[in-house]
């Protein structure tokens, strides 16, 4: 009966922590499906002033050949900004602690950085998780291509 009821106990405390890990890992993958919808949408963010600073736009060949996108770290940031301020909030309110982390801006002029993070809080503490019981930092960072 003892063993039976310490058997019962340690699989208990495994399914709790499973739980726990998973509940985890899926807000991750949240966060990253938002930092990747952020920065496709800030790929579109042109720098003005880069564009038309040239005779020639950025990206674009003499021959008129494809041209690219010019980002900067300003107009990435105020297009992430922007993002945030008019998502829904069943979008943003879900994360505890959003915020938006370094890097972020675009680092070679064509590609946009978003990196975000959160704080995420198991939902089932068992002792265990007690270290943890106060939340668990996230962070996720993705890249898009101007084009």
């Amino acid at each position: 009966m003892l063993l039976t009821l310490g058997f019962a106990v340690l699989l208990l405390t495994l399914v709790l922590v499973v739980v726990s890990a998973s509940a985890v890992h899926i807000e991750r993958k949240r966060l990253l499906a938002l930092a990747d919808s952020i920065a496709a949408d800030a790929a579109d963010a042109v720098d003005l002033d880069a564009y038309y600073s040239a005779g020639v736009p950025a990206g674009t060949t003499q021959a008129g050949g494809p041209t690219t996108v010019p980002l900067s770290d300003a107009t990435v940031r105020a297009a992430v900004d922007g993002y945030l301020a008019s998502a829904p909030a069943a979008v943003v309110g879900e994360f505890a602690e959003l915020r938006v982390l370094e890097p972020t801006g675009s680092p070679d002029g064509v590609t946009a950085e978003v990196t975000l993070g959160a704080t995420v809080r198991p939902p089932l503490l068992p002792w265990v998780l007690a270290p943890w019981s106060e939340g668990i930092a996230l962070k996720a960072t993705s890249t898009a291509r101007a084009g």
